[in-house]
Formats: C-alpha cells, structure tokens, sequence
C-alpha cells in the first residue's frame, strides 16, 4: 500500500540539500519562501502577507504526514542549514495508483539545479518504495521554467486543461504532466 511509506525514514542526504520533513520551526523560512511574489507567481495561493500564514502551513504539511495524506518534504541547504524550499507529494490515490507532485524553491536558488535534484530524489523514493505508478505535475502554461525541469526528469507533456482551474481570481489554462513506472526513467 501506498501509506505504507509513511513508516519509511523520510530524511534524504543529497549532494546540495537535505531533503526532510517540514517541522513548525520552519514558519519563519516558509513565510520567506511563500511571500515572494515572484515565486508564487504560478502557484495556486496567493503570496502570503501575514506571518500567521507561515504558521499554518507548516501546520497543514504536519498533519498531511500525520492523516497520511501527503509528505512534503523540506529542502535544507546542506551549506548553510537554511530551508530554501519544499516538495513533495499529494492526491494520493491508492485506487489508482498515482500521486501529484508539486514544488517551490527561494528565488536566490532558481537556477543551480537545487530543484533538478530534489524532485529527482522524490520520484526515486516514489518508483522505489511505493506501487505508484504515475506522477503528475500541474504547470499553468506561462511557467516554462517548470516545464523545462519535468521535461529533464522524464516527465511526458500529456496537453493543456484550457480554463482548468480559478487561480488569481480567473480561470487559467495548465498542462499536464505524468511520468510512469513503465517510462522505465527512475
């Protein structure tokens, strides 16, 4: 089963980063994080404005491991010990046999291959210790910086949902992206 990963240590030492769960010390790095108008630019929230936020996030990551409903791992800079992102999975279907991915790194990091790393280790873990057999990602059209690293780690563009969701107060356009255990990549 799926929830079994739950179990699993969840802590991954990588070149550049630390992969680990999200704790309630990390509100201060999250509020960082989430309230970079650029790196919520493609996100389906709004940046965050009051601190509280932070909070609450963290609170909500938490539990998803605890209902296990999601993990959402944080993303440590193994150089300075800082929380400069998260990734993870959520929608779990065990009838199904698929999770979606989602992903957001500091902007200072954009472009040093943090994220490339990070989100591979994730889809090793999933192949590995789990029967999932796909892994979708959801990209609004614009954000080709996201499409170009599914695209480096095998993900497969499936097409574009047109009007697919309300984000920002109007109904935006995504693509669709899978990568599946038979893709033979992790």
């Amino acid at each position: 089963m799926i929830t079994d990963i739950f179990e699993e240590p969840l802590s991954m030492e990588l070149e550049k980063v630390c992969l680990r769960p999200i704790t309630a010390d990390d509100a201060d790095d999250l509020y960082d994080i989430f309230s970079d108008r650029q790196v919520m630019k493609y996100y389906d929230r709004l940046p965050m404005e009051k601190r509280e936020e932070a909070d609450e996030l963290a609170k909500m990551f938490m539990d998803g491991m605890t209902d296990k409903t999601m993990i959402r791992w944080g993303i440590e800079e193994r150089s300075s010990g800082k929380l400069i992102g998260t990734c993870g999975f959520f929608c779990i279907s065990e009838d199904d046999k698929k999770v979606e991915v989602g992903y957001e790194l500091k902007r200072d990091r954009w472009g040093m291959g943090i994220m490339s790393e990070a989100l591979g280790a994730i889809m090793r873990f999933i192949f590995t210790k789990t029967d999932i057999n796909r892994v979708e990602a959801f990209v609004e059209v614009p954000n080709v910086a996201s499409m170009r690293l599914l695209d480096k780690l095998g993900f497969v563009n499936e097409g574009t949902l047109r009007q697919y969701e309300r984000c920002r107060n109007e109904l935006i356009d995504v693509t669709i992206w899978s990568c599946l255990r038979s893709d033979g990549v992790y």
